[in-house]
């Protein structure tokens, strides 16, 4: 009770941002009791020894008062091996594996982050500036800067897609008949930055409208961040029927309602497509903390103002999430062993927009 009392004066001055200025590791999750009521701090990576949070400016100091057991999460203090790119280095390589490709490939920029970086998505597909009927497909990554390995996964699918077009049949036909979008980076200032936030310090994912929230329960730009404002336009012009985004810090398949514990109305639908890219990424369908390598993200926390739930009331978007890597940012040397893990699930997961409109709600 009076550990309750004390967060509630402290951080009554914070109103509702999601800022991650300050980064911690709880030890216990029971503790998660105390830091669950407050919207203002950002609960992730929940397991049965503790949990992350991430808060404002202050947030150290209220786990001292409320004497929590705590330690600093920070990831720029725990990179002491090789670097990777930077966004501008990993932006001149997708393009120039794209301008090997103009008839299936096309690099635009979707808006610029906090600090002006664009925001590149590569469309693949064959006619790639023709604009018709065949499903949108999307996947997303490095929404978090700190989680860089989708960013690089996104990279080498690029490249596989693009360089295997026309002498794989199954990937030739996956081009032709599908438009793929893809955004390696959706945060490249807090890549460079080495941080989770993007350049303000915004948790992005935890920045869009929520159903489940009220005063945010509206499919408004209004004070967002300039991120999570390109991705609500850009889905608001097109017609995405599946998609994924990518993160770190866990291995496992996180699967809709994020916000609420109700049943995802496609629950078998969502829950087939989670076990089969768990199965096709062995290492994390072997997993020996998630059955089959998937979960109920609701089950697993709450998370509000996630793109995952947006997506779906909104759009009619089908989204889950993968964690890649139980390491945030592993050695770049690990790069090549994620993606032969994952190349499988990734082109089935796409060849999936094709046969879920038979088992999906009418949009």
């Amino acid at each position: 009770m009076v550990k309750g009392i004390i967060l509630s004066l402290f951080f009554s001055v914070f109103a509702f941002a999601k800022y991650t200025q300050e980064a911690y590791y709880v030890y216990g999750k029971q503790n998660l009791r105390y830091f669950a009521p407050y919207k203002e701090l950002t609960i992730d990576h929940v397991t049965a020894s503790g949990f992350e949070v991430y808060g404002p400016k202050g947030l150290g100091q209220f786990i001292t008062r409320a004497n929590i057991r705590a330690a600093v999460l920070d990831t720029k203090a725990s990179i002491t091996r090789a670097k990777y790119p930077t966004p501008e280095e990993t932006a001149q390589r997708i393009q120039m594996a794209v301008s090997k490709f103009p008839q299936i490939a096309q690099m635009m920029s979707i808006g610029k982050s906090v600090k002006g970086r664009d925001l590149w998505v590569i469309k693949i597909s064959k006619n790639v500036r023709v604009n018709d009927n065949r499903p949108e497909f999307k996947y997303i990554a490095n929404m978090h800067g700190d989680e860089i390995m989708g960013r690089e996964l996104m990279v080498l699918l690029i490249e596989d897609l693009l360089s295997n077009y026309g002498k794989d049949a199954y990937l030739t036909k996956l081009v032709d008949t599908t438009q793929i979008y893809i955004l390696p980076s959706m945060n490249p200032d807090g890549a460079a930055l080495i941080q989770r936030g993007n350049a303000n310090w915004v948790d992005l994912n935890r920045d869009f409208p929520d159903f489940s929230e009220k005063g945010n329960d509206k499919n408004t730009l209004d004070g967002r961040a300039v991120e999570t404002q390109a991705i609500m336009k850009w889905q608001a012009s097109r017609k995405f029927q599946l998609s994924a985004n990518y993160h770190g810090g866990a291995e496992v398949v996180s699967l809709p309602f994020d916000t609420v514990p109700d049943k995802f109305p496609l629950a078998d639908l969502v829950n087939g497509l989670g076990v089969e890219y768990a199965t096709n990424a062995p290492y994390i369908g072997a997993s020996k903390v998630f059955k089959n390598g998937i979960t109920n993200g609701y089950a697993w926390y709450e998370v509000n103002g996630g793109m995952q739930d947006w997506s779906w009331n909104w759009y009619k978007d089908l989204q889950i999430t993968v964690e890649l890597s139980n390491q945030k940012y592993p050695d770049p040397s690990t790069i090549p062993y994620y993606y032969q893990q994952n190349r499988k699930a990734l082109i089935a997961y796409i060849a999936r927009v094709h046969t879920i409109n038979q088992s999906r709600m009418v949009r």
